[in-house]
């Protein structure tokens, strides 16, 4: 849902702004490390694997698409999102990847 609201902002921002600025959304989910760090400039961070595939799934992914892996894709399916079909992303340090391409979510009647 917070993808498909940076969507819609970035789609304001450059309609009231007279911009064309762009989105690459690249999603993961997985433990992850947090905290802060720096004595003089303190900055929260987070580090590990699940950000680093986010990563590259945004650095390999299309303009105005959100690329999720096919892991974080499992998950969200039964909940109602639609997906592109499979499609393969080299991923440094992970080799290939199945990957897919967000496209919705349905509304389920009530």
């Amino acid at each position: 849902e917070f993808a498909f609201a940076m969507q819609e902002c970035i789609k304001r921002i450059n309609k009231h702004s007279f911009n064309n600025f762009q989105l690459r959304i690249g999603i993961n989910h997985g433990s992850l490390v947090a905290g802060v760090i720096g004595a003089t400039k303190p900055q929260y961070d987070i580090w590990g694997n699940t950000v680093n595939v986010a990563s590259r799934m945004e650095s390999t992914g299309k303009v105005g698409k959100i690329q999720i892996t096919e892991e974080s894709c499992l998950l969200l399916e039964p909940h109602g999102f639609r997906f592109e079909e499979p499609h393969f992303v080299e991923v440094k340090g992970k080799g290939t990847m199945k990957a897919r391409f967000l496209i919705d979510r349905r509304i389920v009647p009530t």
